[in-house]
């Protein structure tokens, strides 16, 4: 495994870790508020409530599958060009997304440990796991089949570029 790899598993475990920690600690300072802070004049013109109704809109989000298939097309693209510009946008572009995934997964795994210790309200993953395949999706595309390694293939590169060209629609319509 390249330091690089190493590297983006290590800011993906923080990411986790810091947004799931602040999403803990969000809903709890909300509740509080909530409890004991309605009688202050601009708490209590906020509207204070929890947003279990968030946790299915970001599962069953189709845009995480769009944005793969895209950026699956644009690989086959830069791979016919010669550009490390578009090389290195689609890169950062991946990873920048693994980091965005990553960040929605704490959020709600936060939001599932408050819901545990607030309201005994069991733990669900299988709601999780369109958006654990697009993570695993994009950790994928900023590693093995960036456009950097394909390049590697040489003159195979174009097949590749074919194949994803192909590939990005076909997408689409599976996921």
């Amino acid at each position: 495994m390249s330091q690089d790899i190493i590297d983006l598993l290590k800011v993906l475990v923080a990411t986790l870790l810091v947004f799931a920690a602040s999403t803990l600690v969000m809903l709890y300072v909300i509740y509080l508020l909530s409890q004991y802070g309605a009688d202050l004049p601009m708490i209590g013109a906020v509207p204070l409530s929890v947003p279990p109704e968030m946790v299915p809109l970001l599962a069953q989000n189709q845009i995480l599958p769009t944005l793969a298939a895209v950026h699956v097309t644009a690989t086959g693209l830069a791979l016919l060009l010669t550009s490390h510009t578009i090389d290195m946008a689609l890169l950062i572009t991946s990873k920048a997304v693994a980091v965005v995934i990553t960040a929605l997964l704490g959020f709600v795994g936060g939001h599932m440990i408050y819901l545990q210790l607030s309201e005994a309200v069991a733990i669900k993953l299988a709601p999780l796991t369109p958006v654990a395949i697009a993570l695993v999706a994009f950790l994928v595309l900023s590693s093995i089949l960036s456009v950097p390694s394909l390049r590697q293939l040489g003159r195979m590169r174009f097949v590749a570029a074919a194949a994803a060209i192909i590939m990005g629609p076909l997408l689409l319509v599976w996921l």
